[in-house]
């Protein structure tokens, strides 16, 4: 029995030590493992932008260039297709007496628009969790935002959806089925994820497109942005958090000080879509 206590009494102590070393190395992983890169002028900033994403909350990954791009003059659109509903994380303790989940969604967005200097918001208010059942209509919402305000670039995310959600996916596909017959062709700026983080995801950009993945760096005044326009989403905060493993955006945007991106011409799109 003794020996039994102290082989338990043994394990404790190194499942405590375990646990204590886990610990230490994530809060200084900032600092000894951060994810870097330096800065790449990978693209001049567009006349006009066009932003296409499925949720109020997907432009959080990307606010960084895009409040870069405002910084430079870029006309910036935000076309956020869903109307934000099925989350059933979302918090209505922080909407507004009255407001339903997709109004205090839209209000929130709005206020990251505004503090990532989008000029406009449009959104259609597909139904959330259900975009890839309405993709034409995605795709014709798309279309006639790029002929209204014939943007240069487009920024979504690529065909993956970067975390395989079928919404997000459907973002990629209504952009791809906008411009098939389209006569705009505006540069694809296309939301993807660097390696390792790619080895556990199902990122899906070609390796014959490898050679056009770069690297946008969000350190100091864009990194406070990214944190800011992730708190603006309040009635969201359960899934951020979650998204961070509970440490906060100010702690996964200190450790991941970058955003990746595949940039591509229109025509590459024939070979981005899965057959």
């Amino acid at each position: 029995m003794k020996t039994s206590f102290s082989t338990m009494k043994s394990l404790l102590l190194k499942i405590c030590a375990f646990f204590v070393i886990l610990l230490t190395l994530i809060a200084l992983s900032p600092t000894l493992f951060k994810l870097t890169h330096p800065r790449e002028n990978f693209l001049d900033a567009p006349k006009r932008l066009l932003v296409v994403f499925a949720h109020t909350d997907d432009e959080v990954t990307n606010s960084g260039l895009i409040r870069h791009l405002a910084n430079q003059g870029s006309q910036i659109t935000l076309l956020t297709l869903t109307d934000g509903s099925a989350n059933p994380q979302s918090n209505l303790n922080e909407c507004a007496a009255g407001e339903s989940i997709t109004d205090c969604r839209i209000r929130e967005l709005k206020n990251s628009a505004n503090l990532l200097g989008a000029k406009r918001v449009e959104t259609p208010l597909l139904p959330d969790s259900a975009l890839m059942h309405h993709l034409p209509q995605a795709a014709e919402h798309v279309k006639k935002e790029i002929e209204f305000s014939q943007p240069d670039a487009i920024l979504t995310m690529e065909p993956s959806g970067l975390n395989g959600l079928e919404d997000h996916r459907a973002a990629f596909l209504s952009v791809a089925a906008a411009l098939k017959d389209s006569p705009h062709k505006p540069r694809l700026l296309l939301s993807t994820l660097p390696w390792p983080i790619s080895a556990f995801l199902p990122s899906r950009i070609p390796e014959k497109f490898q050679q056009n993945v770069r690297i946008f760096s969000t350190r100091g005044e864009l990194k406070k942005i990214k944190v800011a326009d992730a708190l603006l989403h309040k009635s969201q905060a359960s899934t951020i958090q979650g998204l961070t493993l509970g440490l906060g955006p100010e702690f996964l945007f200190g450790w991941i000080d970058f955003e990746t991106y595949s940039i591509h011409e229109t025509e590459d799109l024939r070979y981005l879509i899965s057959k």
